[in-house]
């Protein structure tokens, strides 16, 4: 007859076992995944039927309190009960259990960041110490009506999303019976008009020393080349990010811009100044394989959405780099540019009927002109971006 296991394990075993599952006895047993994670698993059988609970993450819950639990549960299901109903977690702690099984198939740190700011900020301290089972409209009501009202509509998107995974995981773990009223309470939310949201922009006289201060930073190479490009062309930031090298002529000093990269659908000509043929140039010599001429940190991949606006944020920049074709824009108008010429330089076809009426012809050598004064005003002389290739 096969010896009982009992307290098999010790407090330096739960700390630097590798991966694999650990029996500790009365069904208790550690399991450890190739990620690190940690998790308290107790297998019991209830109602005759064998079912794996979960008690928690081994970071959180000692091996003393797991065993205290373990027994309990063990105890209750003796006789006939059913563990699970008695130990209903929090909305907090079924948060946290499934954060944690969430962490492990993201990619990237952005979801896990926004999940938990939107957590932290607007949903715990509303719904964090209502059991699970007992988060219902009214409560979900409270925590995004504030959200609704102060016009935050992505945020609350975010967090209803957070919600209802929370509440999903406790459903799947049979803490709960009902589904999640998300959907039924954002359909009940106030909608508060925002109106047309502006990017923050520089007077077009302070984009050349907002440059210089970016070049100043420690931030990636490839960031700075992307954020003056993006100020000498007026481009949008997602068509610099998406920009290959086989969109470049650089002998006649033009940037085809593909339909798929634009807002407007339609292919665009961007005549090139010398000052944006240099940041190519420079580019050129530093790129490390793959068709991106501003590449991210790993090879072949693409900057991320946020790079360019955390890294004028890093240098006390006040703007956005879609601000940067706003400035074009005050500019041109200070300057006497031709309304048409600057609609196209920006690739407003979509507009007024004078401008519709150029469609068919996109004015690039009426263009060049303007985008080398443009280019001339933001950095009077072409010079390569400050510092070695760095990680973007």
């Amino acid at each position: 007859m096969p010896r009982l296991c009992r307290n098999a394990l010790s407090a330096a075993k739960v700390r630097t076992a590798g991966p694999g599952s650990y029996v500790d006895g009365n069904g208790l047993m550690l399991r450890v995944k190739p990620s690190g994670t940690r998790q308290w698993v107790q297998r019991l059988t209830i109602h005759g039927r064998r079912v794996d609970l979960g008690l928690g993450s081994a970071e959180l819950v000692s091996l003393a309190d797991a065993r205290r639990v373990a027994a309990d549960n063990r105890a209750v299901a003796r006789t006939g009960g059913d563990p699970r109903r008695a130990r209903v977690p929090t909305f907090a702690q079924a948060e946290q259990a499934c954060f944690a099984e969430r962490l492990e198939v993201w990619r990237t740190e952005s979801p896990a960041r926004s999940w938990r700011t939107a957590m932290n900020r607007h949903v715990l301290p509303k719904l964090g110490g209502v059991p699970v089972d007992q988060v219902g409209t009214a409560a979900v009501y409270e925590a995004l009506r504030p959200l609704a009202l102060a016009g935050k509509h992505a945020t609350v998107k975010t967090a209803g999303s957070a919600i209802t995974a929370v509440l999903d995981w406790a459903r799947i773990q049979e803490h709960r019976t009902e589904g999640s009223p998300v959907e039924t309470v954002r359909r009940s939310l106030p909608r508060r008009a925002t109106g047309p949201r502006h990017h923050e922009a520089l007077h077009w006289s302070e984009v050349g020393p907002a440059l210089a201060r970016i070049d100043a930073t420690k931030c990636a190479a490839s960031t700075k080349r992307a954020i003056r490009f993006t100020a000498l062309t007026a481009a949008r930031q997602v068509e610099v990010r998406r920009a290959t090298w086989d969109q470049f002529d650089l002998e006649a000093a033009v940037w085809v811009k593909p339909a798929e990269s634009m807002k407007t659908g339609r292919a665009h000509r961007v005549p090139l100044s010398r000052q944006a043929l240099e940041v190519l140039a420079e580019a050129r010599e530093c790129v490390r394989g793959g068709g991106l001429a501003f590449p991210g940190s790993r090879p072949g991949s693409m900057l991320g959405e946020k790079v360019m606006t955390q890294a004028l944020r890093q240098a006390g920049v006040a703007a956005s780099g879609h601000g940067f074709r706003s400035s074009f824009k005050d500019w041109a108008r200070q300057h006497g540019v031709d309304e048409t010429l600057s609609e196209f330089a920006l690739a407003h076809v979509e507009g007024s009927a004078t401008v519709v009426a150029y469609a068919r012809d996109d004015l690039l050598e009426r263009r060049r002109p303007v985008m080398q004064q443009w280019a001339a005003s933001v950095v009077p002389r072409a010079s390569a971006c400050a510092g070695a290739p760095a990680r973007s």
